[in-house]
């Protein structure tokens, strides 16, 4: 368990809690290590536990009607999923998560996460606000794909992940594409535009320094 202490003391939920509530959150966790390729759970699992990244990476995505996979987020070092389905014991996951390299994982069950909740409110507090931010982030990219073209789609997701000048993708442009419901060749077609724009300078595959913003 060394070393995954630290990893559950950064996630929001539990960063606010003091020495004594964090080893009482340690205690609740299990490790787990999981391959590239290999699923923590798919769509139709019956899941009630919160996952934790301590290593590695993690893809969330859903399947369309039309069997296409539309990715949600890409998790890192101290995100989390699979709070939807601690609270309602009839639930079954409706996405999948695959390790995208080989991960270390934090999981806490249901019953210990409603246990935490009890004992220390902020945590339950700290998951409301997460759900809501969360929400408001699909809502957001909900109408980003009804009313903007990939142009001004790929334009906002640079505003939102550009640090000091520079724009470093933390996925694939083939997850990216997926992501911003677009095809691939449509995602590469729009980065060169944007520079023989003048917006964007390509430093590697996955770097660039951003022009104009």
């Amino acid at each position: 368990m060394k070393g995954y202490e630290l990893c559950v003391s950064k996630v929001p939920l539990f960063q606010n809690l003091d020495t004594e509530a964090l080893e009482h959150v340690f205690s609740k966790v299990h490790a787990t290590k999981v391959r590239k390729g290999d699923y923590l759970f798919m769509a139709g699992d019956d899941v009630h536990t919160l996952f934790v990244i301590h290593s590695g990476k993690v893809r969330i995505y859903r399947l369309t009607d039309e069997g296409d996979e539309q990715l949600i987020r890409i998790l890192e070092h101290s995100d989390f999923t699979g709070e939807l389905t601690l609270f309602n014991a009839s639930d079954s996951a409706n996405t999948y998560a695959e390790a995208l390299e080989d991960s270390d994982v934090c999981t806490i069950n249901q019953s210990s996460i409603h246990q935490l909740m009890t004992d220390y409110p902020e945590i339950g507090i700290k998951m409301i606000e997460g759900l809501a931010e969360r929400l408001n982030q699909s809502e957001t990219m909900t109408t980003q794909i009804a009313l903007m073209s990939s142009k001004e789609r790929l334009l906002e997701y640079i505003q939102l992940e550009t640090t000091d000048g520079l724009l470093k993708l933390s996925m694939t442009k083939k997850n990216l594409a997926t992501y911003l419901s677009m095809q691939p060749e449509t995602l590469n077609r729009t980065f060169k535009q944007l520079e023989q724009e003048g917006i964007l300078d390509k430093i590697n595959h996955n770097t660039y320094k951003v022009l104009k913003n």
